[in-house]
């Protein structure tokens, strides 16, 4: 199996079908970003995400830490999302914002929360309305931080 096959895999297993076509089509599509994304499949999803010593599980953690400290909501949701399908459950996925809460002050988890229930929406995951009501108060859309 070569590196581009592997890492489609992953991608695959992670997040979906859909996703997989369209990285891998923009890796193969020899248009302006096709490198970039020929690098994500080859190296980091092929090479990184299948090290030993983290499993993918423990990976999503660390993946979605970043985005949350680096304030990218959209890699934020996506990593969540595949951070479920590798096993997390919401609770865990509320940890990492409250474990990252004193390192990256409240705008960076406002950001990350109101990223976290559109993923919760479009899994049609179990929430109370409490939890989305929450979650809207930090709608970076309507109250920038």
């Amino acid at each position: 199996m070569t590196n581009r096959e592997a890492g489609i895999n992953v991608v695959r297993e992670m997040m979906g079908d859909q996703a997989a076509a369209k990285l891998s089509g923009s890796a193969d599509s020899n248009t302006f970003g096709a490198p970039i994304a020929a690098y994500a499949v080859d190296q980091v999803f092929a090479d990184i995400w299948t090290r030993p010593g983290l499993d993918r599980r423990s990976r999503s953690l660390v993946s979605m830490s970043v985005m949350i400290a680096m304030r990218q909501p959209h890699e934020f949701g996506i990593h969540m999302g595949a951070g479920l399908n590798n096993g997390l459950t919401l609770k865990e996925i509320e940890e990492v914002l409250i474990q990252a809460l004193p390192y990256v002050g409240y705008p960076a988890i406002a950001t990350a929360l109101a990223a976290a229930a559109e993923v919760i929406k479009e899994h049609g995951l179990p929430s109370t309305k409490t939890t989305l009501a929450i979650a809207a108060c930090f709608d970076t859309k309507r109250h920038p931080h």
